[in-house]
């Protein structure tokens, strides 16, 4: 049986930056057996974290929308990859509204002492950055907003790529290094 890795762009562009490199990612992934599925955040219909903390019930979400669906996904997933743009130093506003949502793990987590993926698990995830500034720190906020979130739903964060200098749609295709890299 194939592994499966969950793939999740949070770039509003269609085929931006983060996104061509996270293709190219899953690429190499399903050219070494693993079954590839990329959601894109940007396409989901979901409203942010409410706060109710209705969660710490169950582990369940009371809000009714796509992220239903994502739950059970990541669940069953053997491995995560996720890719950004950085927007002002962090991981993207989308992306952000989708961490924020993963509160009823936290509680899973923490309140109830139930994870939804075991704590000894330790699944394997990836990170993928893109941003527009070359200074060498621009995504190392970025970059710890995921090592959190992974540590809260039970993964290790296995790899990471920050890109610097990429501010145009589809300047990474200019540079073979940075799509070598990733693959």
């Amino acid at each position: 049986m194939k592994k499966k890795l969950l793939a999740f762009s949070s770039s509003p562009r269609l085929n931006g930056n983060s996104e061509t490199l996270l293709k190219e990612f899953c690429r190499a992934a399903e050219n070494t057996g693993w079954e590839v599925e990329l959601i894109r955040i940007n396409n989901l219909d979901f409203k942010p974290c409410q706060a109710c903390d209705l969660c710490a019930r169950d582990g369940q979400c009371i809000l009714k929308d796509d992220m239903q669906e994502i739950y059970p996904k990541l669940a069953a997933s053997d491995a995560l990859v996720i890719a950004t743009p950085v927007t002002f130093g962090s991981v993207n506003a989308q992306l952000k509204m989708f961490i924020d949502r993963f509160q009823c793990w936290w509680n899973a987590k923490y309140t109830l002492k139930k994870p939804f993926i075991p704590e000894d698990a330790k699944h394997p995830g990836f990170f993928i950055c893109v941003g527009a500034l070359k200074k060498k720190d621009y995504c190392e906020n970025a970059e710890q907003i995921i090592k959190v979130f992974f540590h809260n739903i039970n993964h290790t964060l296995t790899g990471s790529m920050a890109f610097r200098g990429y501010d145009e749609k589809g300047a990474v295709v200019e540079d073979p290094e940075a799509l070598e890299k990733v693959y």
